[in-house]
């Protein structure tokens, strides 16, 4: 432990006290209070808390002023230690544990003091602070005492500082704890929607940290939680630093837009399809090219590889977002450069882009077209086998079963297939997708043409459609992502 320089002081007033609180602390307590008098108005709503003549009493919604200050001050005997220790670390030793833990004890008393010292004040009388806590009826000092005291106990006991347990526990205590747990998890949680991972979490402690009745209560208020959180998001939220492999400078001359995959059966959007653009043209610096305008010159200059693992990487680095964000996202589909398959194995460099970053990688689906497919040779052929046996998945993209055969789609090992517009509405595509399905093949199909069509691709169960929407950057589609899941 820390030699201690700095020295213990009294406080005459809440504010004084207040105010010796670390920023943080204070900022967190708005946050909490803000949390429990939203649970408190629910809790009363719903008559919890009140099986004891106290309980029926204090949980009363005249007290929603009061449950606000509950949270406001609940904190308070942190003024009586040094801001170092005013917050949790995980490298504490037992003595700095217990001297954290400390303040809520302290913080009862410190509270029993003020309430002394405020009623000299109103009586005009002298004396000096008293040692121990005096008992008092008055039910607002009664409440903020308990829930300085008891904020930290839980329903199983597990709590401190008095492992008080179930109905022990005051109410109002009870409800600033879930209000402080909900505010540290979404303050804590490594994602960019943290108030929806943490509504879980503390669903989850029904029963152990929290009493039933009370996670009920929080169910009740969660579209009002929810409206705190957004209110104080930028305090809150925590965004995952991902640590991307490809620099994405503003004056690049190549990287990746990515264009929305629907389910067009609800609306939702279930993937992105990244879609490689070069860009550094002299007349117009703004105007973007597409693989087919620069392939021919890749291949003449060797790049055809490297340029494509560019592209992965890019990919990889967008996924990772995806994944820390918790983002309901299938997959990241590469609009591979054709010519990619003609270059011979590049398993070495696949197993070390994996090990670079690690993602998911059956998210990461790389495509390749038919006619593409059905031009390389042998070789080439057994190399696309390869990857798909070491766990790289591929789409075969503009899949028309005439031409190649859904028993041969299984038998190379395709993990996604898209249908060709051209193959709609037909009966022999509709056997073959029947085929596919059953093997547990990802169906994807482009564009269709008309309404006959749509209903046609949902009988046979093909409900991803690639979208003719704008592509967008990669900021642009986690933005668009998180608005879309926050507004669910």
């Amino acid at each position: 432990m820390k030699e201690q320089t700095w020295k213990r002081k009294e406080y005459d007033t809440w504010d004084e006290a207040f105010r010796a609180l670390a920023p943080v602390i204070r900022q967190q307590s708005v946050r909490v209070a803000s949390y429990a008098q939203v649970l408190f108005v629910q809790a009363c709503a719903s008559s919890y808390g009140t099986q004891t003549a106290d309980g029926a009493e204090r949980m009363n919604g005249k007290y929603a002023e009061l449950a606000y200050k509950c949270g406001i001050y609940h904190q308070l005997g942190k003024a009586l230690v040094p801001a170092e220790y005013q917050v949790w670390q995980g490298d504490f030793t037992e003595e700095e544990q217990a001297l954290y833990r400390k303040y809520t004890s302290d913080g009862r008393l410190l509270v029993a003091r003020l309430q002394e010292k405020t009623l000299r004040q109103r009586t005009r009388r002298r004396g000096t602070d008293a040692a121990e806590e005096n008992p008092t009826e008055n039910i607002p000092w009664l409440m903020i005492r308990e829930t300085c005291g008891q904020h930290m106990e839980k329903w199983d006991g597990t709590g401190y500082p008095d492992g008080r347990k179930g109905m022990e526990i005051s109410p109002i205590a009870q409800v600033v704890g879930l209000a402080k747990e909900l505010d540290r998890l979404t303050s804590e949680t490594k994602s960019e929607d943290p108030f929806a991972e943490a509504y879980e979490k503390l669903l989850a402690e029904s029963g152990k940290a929290f009493s039933p009745e009370l996670i009920d209560v929080l169910r009740s208020a969660r579209a009002k939680c929810r409206a705190v959180y957004r209110k104080y998001l930028p305090y809150t939220l925590t965004i995952p630093k991902t640590i991307p492999l490809v620099e994405k400078r503003k004056d690049r001359p190549m990287g990746l837009d990515y264009s929305a995959v629907m389910n067009y059966e609800n609306g939702n959007i279930v993937s992105y399809e990244a879609i490689p653009w070069f860009g550094g043209i002299a007349e117009d610096p703004n105007e973007k090219e597409e693989i087919a305008d620069v392939e021919e010159q890749l291949l003449r200059l060797d790049l055809v590889a490297d340029m494509s693992f560019y592209f992965l990487y890019e990919a990889a680095d967008a996924l990772l977002r995806i994944e820390n964000c918790k983002l309901d996202i299938e997959a990241i589909v590469l609009k591979m450069i054709p010519s990619f398959y003609a270059q011979g194995t590049q398993l070495q460099r696949f197993q070390k882009l994996w090990k670079d970053q690690p993602i998911d990688k059956s998210k990461l689906v790389l495509t390749i077209p038919q006619k593409t497919y059905l031009a390389l040779g042998k070789e080439n052929k057994e190399t696309v086998k390869r990857y798909l046996k070491n766990g790289i998945s591929i789409m075969l993209d503009a899949w028309e079963p005439e031409t190649l055969s859904a028993e041969t789609v299984l038998e190379v090992g395709f993990t996604h297939i898209r249908v060709s517009a051209a193959t709609h509405l037909k009966h022999e595509t509709a056997d073959a997708i029947a085929v596919l399905e059953e093997k547990g093949i990802v169906l994807y199909s482009e564009p269709s043409e008309g309404e006959d069509a749509a209903r046609w691709l949902g009988a046979c169960n093909v409900y991803r459609k690639s979208a003719m929407s704008h592509p967008i950057d990669e900021d642009e589609m986690i933005k668009e992502s998180l608005l879309r899941e926050r507004n669910e």
